[in-house]
């Protein structure tokens, strides 16, 4: 830790946890207004007035351009007599049209479509049979309609009683908004193995590999202690770094080559440097948005060995290079975690880094994400060293400006390190009573360093569309799409449990399935829209029952 004239007392742990609690739970509390306010946010606000519904349309995993559309919803009800007054308050993702009784309401919308608009039409309404009509417009996801109608003898509001037609359709009845979409018999991505089925067909092989995890734990526990744990890490370092290179020897030869997220569309980037030695612009391809420095470092590779994308044998080199940024990356992680756990629960650390679902499958495929993140945990290892040095020298200060401006330059969510580390450093030095003049001069090294690695590329996209940020989902790319479900609502960040049962898809039950499925298991396909699985299905679905025993015996390796 830094020293300079430090006569400040030490937090304790408990201290920096409630710290990183109240900074994360702030954090979340601005995400969820700006999510519940801004209209270009797909974010349905919750009001327990009414519901959000929609119609009720089939799940579909691929991307749909951004397009003109219209769903209609109706319902009938019946009055004793005209009221004397009736309120009538509505809203619609994107725009709104309502009918009483075949007359248009006229009524001037807010610009924010999640803003209620509000009307008396008591007029519009008479004894007996009425009927009130809603058609909602949306360009960039599925028409969605909250409504209530209110008098002294009516309480009508939008749920799952209303009829809905999507473009003309039959009429449905309309679901809510809120509840998992999850895929029907039919459909292209249903019918994927259930765990429970999977661990049925798999269970003599996770006897084998838990019994296996359970005598290394024992192993680790009686036999080691603090110094050769130390002498082990780098042992198992070599280790895993020759089985991943044996395995991604093997899958070479067995899985496709364009398997993985957009892979064609990241080929194509690589091609295109190959042919025009050049960087594309954002709008000349479907992932050209990207920063280009791991472009730019498979093109290198290929053309080291004069190979295309079109060559059999570039697979090869561009899946070896996902291995060796893959062990890069458990490697960082460990020695990052050197510098911050015990020996022997750094070790633990390391086995899930090297045998993490996530970490090895995107490995495989041709992505610059694979390469953001080691470079990440490059920067985070760096500015860890840092921290703990007592008298951080300028050439520390520069390797960390140079790796995250090398994280920026492979993905632009690389920039999200910068004001991490940039607090983290500012920080320690203001608590050790550094030199303001050479913290302000080693600060400006670190940013100068980043700025001259990356700042150019975002200053020409700037220069050229006005923004230095630019992505695929923009109108000005050209590329404007959105996915299913197309919005969220409070509930998806709550409900959790299909991934349990069904992994593949199940994101679109639910943020966190989406997440647990996609950390433990290739729960995307790999960005397929149906159930074309690359990996062995069976034993990579039984994982998620499995994953318990293997927490249980992670968690004992890092108490012993």
């Amino acid at each position: 830790m830094l020293k300079v004239g430090s006569t400040m007392p030490v937090f304790k742990p408990r201290h920096l946890v409630i710290l990183m609690v109240v900074l994360a739970g702030v954090t979340m509390s601005i995400l969820a207004r700006i999510a519940w306010y801004d209209p270009a946010i797909n974010f349905l606000p919750h009001d327990r007035r009414a519901e959000w519904i929609v119609f009720p349309g089939a799940v579909d995993a691929r991307a749909h351009r951004f397009a003109s559309l219209d769903a209609s919803f109706r319902r009938e009800f019946v009055l004793v007599n005209q009221p004397s007054r009736a309120r009538l308050s509505f809203r619609g993702m994107r725009r709104a049209e309502v009918k009483i009784n075949g007359v248009p309401i006229r009524l001037q919308q807010n610009r924010n479509w999640k803003e209620i608009a509000s009307i008396d039409v008591a007029e519009q309404l008479h004894a007996d049979t009425n009927l009130i009509e809603a058609r909602v417009f949306n360009h960039n996801g599925p028409p969605a309609l909250w409504l209530t109608l209110t008098s002294d003898q009516l309480s009508l509001r939008s749920d799952q009683s209303w009829e809905a037609s999507f473009a003309g359709s039959s009429w449905r009845h309309a679901v809510s908004a809120v509840a998992a979409k999850t895929p029907g018999p039919g459909n292209s991505i249903a019918g994927g193995a259930r765990t429970f089925d999977a661990l049925k067909k798999s269970w003599p092989f996770w006897i084998v590999l838990v019994g296996i995890s359970a005598a290394a734990t024992f192993l680790c526990y009686v036999t080691f202690n603090r110094s050769t744990t130390l002498r082990l890490g780098k042992t198992l370092l070599l280790i895993f770094a020759v089985l991943w290179l044996v395995l991604f020897w093997n899958n070479t030869r067995l899985l496709p080559f364009h398997v993985g997220f957009d892979s064609k569309e990241h080929l194509k980037y690589i091609n295109y440097i190959q042919e025009h030695r050049a960087f594309p612009l954002p709008t000349e391809g479907w992932e050209m948005y990207q920063p280009p420095l791991y472009y730019l470092v498979a093109a290198a590779s290929l053309a080291v060995g004069r190979l295309s994308i079109n060559d059999p044998m570039s697979v090869f080199v561009l899946r070896l290079l996902g291995a060796f940024f893959g062990i890069a990356q458990f490697v960082f992680a460990f020695l990052s975690l050197r510098l911050l756990l015990p020996a022997r629960a750094a070790l633990v650390g390391l086995l899930l880094a090297v045998s993490l679902p996530m970490h090895l499958y995107v490995a495989h495929y041709v992505t610059n994400e694979i390469l953001a993140a080691t470079l990440a945990t490059m920067a985070l290892y760096l500015c860890l060293r840092l921290l703990r040095s007592d008298k951080p020298s300028a050439s520390q200060f520069a390797w960390l400006g140079l790796a995250i401006g090398a994280a920026m330059l492979t993905k632009a969510t690389g920039i999200l390190l910068l004001p991490i580390v940039i607090a983290a450093i500012a920080g320690e030095l203001a608590y050790a009573r550094a030199p303001i003049a050479i913290s302000l001069r080693n600060l400006g090294l670190l940013l100068a360093i980043c700025f001259a690695v990356c700042g150019w590329h975002y200053t020409r996209i700037w220069l050229r569309f006005g923004t230095p940020l630019l992505g695929n989902w923009d109108v000005i790319s050209g590329f404007t799409w959105w996915q299913d479900p197309g919005y969220h609502t409070a509930v998806d960040y709550i409900r959790f449990g299909r991934s349990l049962v069904h992994p593949l898809f199940s994101g679109f039950a639910g943020f966190a399935d989406g997440i647990y499925s996609t950390l433990w298991g290739d729960g995307l396909c790999g960005g397929a829209s149906s159930l074309t699985l690359a990996w062995n299905q069976q034993p990579m679905v039984a994982v998620f029952e499995n994953l318990r025993a293997n927490c249980f015996f992670y968690s004992v390796s890092a108490q012993s």
